[in-house]
């Protein structure tokens, strides 16, 4: 057996508020000999299914903590404790392939993760990027969803029709902007019977206006970005600006080691 993976001990619960918490989001897990191509200079919105399975047994077998947004929450109101080395997993855009083999990678760990939904295209109601006939972008629905919440999966918002929010707001269409989150809110409640928790900008882009419209609706808003250096969650981040990091296959396994590792070196600096 490697370093690697070396059997996970039971962790116990620590209130040392020097963790720095990273947040991993992913968009689309893919099979190896069925995804899309890496271009140089592209954006990378996915991560093969040999990636994904070696990061998350990194984790296992490195003793980390997998979290949910209202452990985090509750942390950042220093209403609640941390257990040691923890870390946040969340997919966007309810795309098919986080379904197929995203969820039976987590289910095997016994984690949890969140999931947060453009509700029309759960609906069926988005039309789907132009692409080869592969099923890269297949969506979930209701359904499924519903079985991701039976997983004990979090289902948060990140709108209806996936609008860059921080665009409408400096185009003034403030009401749009409230529009796409009452009704990603609503649709939710009225279709899995939850009212989400946590939010998530589209492509990761916000500005005051938008944070200020979020936070009337939900508890924790969630940004992302693709480039060093990385950013954590500390006990002084705004609930409503949550960094988090882009994982796709740019992304090597040294920079992931890395990222994650933050967390423990956070937790030790502070001591």
């Amino acid at each position: 057996m490697t370093e690697e993976m070396r059997t996970q001990e039971t962790p116990t619960r620590s209130t040392n508020s020097g963790y720095q918490v990273p947040i991993l989001v992913y968009h689309r897990v893919h099979p190896d000999d069925d995804a899309p191509p890496v271009i140089a200079g592209e954006r990378c919105g996915h991560v093969v299914l040999s990636t994904f399975v070696r990061q998350m047994s990194y984790l296992q077998y490195h003793d980390f903590s997998v979290i949910t947004y209202r452990e985090l929450y509750d942390w950042l109101r220093v209403e609640a404790s941390l257990p040691p080395k923890p870390v946040l997993i969340d997919f966007d855009d309810n795309r098919g392939a986080v379904y197929d083999y995203a969820l039976p990678v987590l289910a095997e760990h016994g984690w949890p993760a969140t999931c947060f939904v453009i509700t029309a295209l759960a609906d069926g109601k988005l039309p789907e990027p132009e692409h080869d006939g592969s099923l890269w972008y297949t969506a979930m629905d209701w359904q499924q969803l519903e079985r991701l919440c039976e997983a004990g999966w979090t289902i948060g918002a990140h709108t209806r029709t996936h609008p860059n929010l921080r665009k409408l707001a400096e185009a003034g269409c403030h009401a749009d902007i409230r529009a796409e989150l009452r009704q990603s809110r609503e649709d939710i409640e009225r279709e899995l019977g939850v009212t989400p928790f946590c939010f998530a900008y589209p492509g990761g882009e916000w500005n005051e206006v938008v944070e200020e419209a979020v936070g009337q609706l939900f508890a924790t808003a969630r940004h992302w970005y693709v480039d060093s250096p990385f950013r954590y969650v500390t006990r002084r981040t705004n609930p409503l600006r949550l960094p988090a990091q882009n994982i796709s296959e740019f992304l090597s396994f040294a920079d992931f080691v890395a990222f994650v590792e933050q967390t423990a070196a956070g937790d030790a600096m502070s001591g």
